[in-house]
């Protein structure tokens, strides 16, 4: 019995020994860093291992990454003129709060400041319309590693609840100004809104163009 209860206390001991060991490996493997594939524009990748790829490349490569591309780019963008510009009485509060989740802290804490004095969200709820968006184009105009200026063509029909008539049809230029900034749970993105204008001109819904193939 002696020797047994001895086995089995050599067994449990190597039993833990094992999953220390493979608890250091996976430790390891985790902390290594990742090896490097290239993608050329024609879609064929290159591997590059780590090791060999250079401190300046590495460092370039980890910028590029936290960098939005342009498909990430235009859905932040069509997302936040989607809260702040298609008003709907029932639902605005909360658009309106996504919409300032999207804007630099300074420049939010302005727009919030400004709705709260004109008592915007009480004003939309008065109206007890819908306003739904459609668009006509939307344009990288000019880009840098920290910063873009997008335009954005728009029309915008609204209609009463009560009884789906039109209340207004007009067209909204808009130019926004959008800063690149670190990843996080509050910007996955990688974006946010510093600043953006605005214009309307009321049109003939008779009249209105039909949005352009390229509005992305």
């Amino acid at each position: 019995m002696a020797r047994q209860a001895q086995w089995k206390s050599w067994a449990l001991v190597l039993a833990f020994s094992l999953c220390a060991l493979q608890g250091l490996v996976m430790l390891k493997l985790a902390r290594k860093e990742p090896d490097i594939v290239l993608i050329a524009p024609d879609g064929r990748s290159t591997y590059v291992n780590r090791s060999v790829a250079g401190d300046a490349l590495v460092r370039f490569l980890e910028e590029q990454r936290q960098l939005p591309n342009d498909v990430t780019i235009f859905h932040f963008t069509r997302d936040f003129l989607q809260h702040f510009f298609a008003i709907d009485s029932l639902s605005y509060a909360s658009s309106f709060a996504e919409a300032l989740g999207m804007l630099s802290a300074g420049f939010r804490e302005r727009v919030a400041r400004e709705a709260a004095a004109s008592r915007v969200l009480e004003a939309v709820r008065a109206t007890h319309s819908r306003a739904t968006l459609t668009f006509e184009s939307l344009d990288l105009v000019e880009r840098t590693t920290e910063a873009l200026h997008l335009r954005a063509v728009l029309l915008r029909r609204t209609e009463s609840f009560s009884e789906g008539a039109l209340v207004s049809f007009d067209r909204l230029e808009v130019d926004l100004y959008e800063s690149v900034v670190p990843r996080t749970a509050a910007h996955p993105d990688g974006l946010v809104i510093g600043q953006f204008t605005s214009r309307s001109e009321k049109v003939d819904p008779s009249s209105a163009s039909e949005p352009s193939a390229h509005a992305p």
